[in-house]
């Protein structure tokens, strides 16, 4: 499979979600960049959303749907979308190949820390500490630090507030 082929199928269904969510834009390839796609709108807010959110949500759910298609196809690249200038950066794996970090809007030291410092004091006191509420990503930090830790565990709330974020609570695991 070639880039510009999977380009064309990230387009078509670009343009899909795109008037799925009633926002006109146009979609176009980027001219130097096979995995880049342009979109120009006079709604560049409302795909971009705050701080690139609605954009990076936009570009992950545009990804997996090409991810499905193009199965068995295991190097399939991450597509980058680009509004009027403005993108997110690509995902990247860090050097052992171990899950995806974005370098924009997460500061993972200053989660690591944190998390690692709530289990220092689970583990001291023995009860219970709720941090947060913290976005999808920032959650996902602190569930991966804490992973390995063989005297606590992490779990998010069930529910969402409205800005999709949710608590998370570190105690001691059950035996």
């Amino acid at each position: 499979m070639d880039n510009s082929t999977l380009r064309d199928q990230a387009i078509a269904i670009l343009t899909a979600l795109l008037h799925h969510l009633d926002i006109t834009a146009q979609v176009l390839p980027d001219q130097d960049d096979n995995s880049k796609i342009d979109l120009k709108s006079d709604e560049a807010g409302r795909l971009i959303g705050r701080k690139g959110q609605y954009l990076e949500s936009l570009e992950l759910v545009m990804n997996r749907i090409l991810r499905r298609q193009f199965a068995d196809e295991p190097s399939t690249p991450w597509i980058v979308l680009d509004v009027d200038g403005y993108c997110v950066p690509k995902p990247s794996r860090d050097d052992e190949g171990e899950g995806r970090h974005r370098s924009r809007g997460v500061d993972s030291e200053r989660f690591e820390a944190m998390a690692i410092d709530a289990a220092k004091e689970v583990k001291r006191w023995g009860a219970p500490r709720t941090i947060g509420p913290y976005r999808p990503g920032e959650r996902r930090i602190i569930h991966l630090t804490l992973r390995d830790d063989p005297e606590v565990e992490t779990v998010s709330e069930p529910e969402a507030d409205a800005n999709g974020c949710k608590r998370v609570t570190i105690r001691k695991k059950q035996s």
